[in-house]
């Protein structure tokens, strides 16, 4: 099945505050996604998300890039959501394509609930 190493949280900027006890302008952050990195049981490395959105939720593979000249891979249409997704890219290294698994634990109990 494979293991998770890491699970991260994506997040964009939303606005600006000033704390009480400092006095200095922090920046707010609103989560809308995140991404999971895996090791596959053959030892690959490989990585997968999701975006929480208004509209659904939107998965993606995050690969590594490539130089320029390298065909890239044929574009994959999103399943989901609004967002159009860019031509996904092929590893460089020899890194076995795994299906993304569906990750554990997700704050709201499931996918699109968590919205913060």
């Amino acid at each position: 099945m494979g293991q998770v190493l890491k699970k991260e949280n994506i997040t964009v900027v939303t606005g600006t505050y000033q704390d009480r006890q400092t006095g200095q302008q922090k920046n707010r952050y609103r989560t809308i996604g995140e991404l999971v990195t895996m090791q596959g049981d053959d030892g690959s490395v490989y990585q997968f998300g999701e975006l929480w959105g208004p509209h659904g939720v939107t998965k993606f593979n995050a690969y590594e890039q490539q130089e320029q000249g390298q065909q890239p891979a044929p574009q994959q249409q999103p399943t989901q959501g609004g967002c159009q997704q860019p031509p996904a890219q092929q590893p460089q290294q020899q890194y076995a394509q795994q299906p993304p698994q569906a990750p554990q634990g997700h704050p709201g109990g499931g996918y699109g609930t968590g919205h913060r």
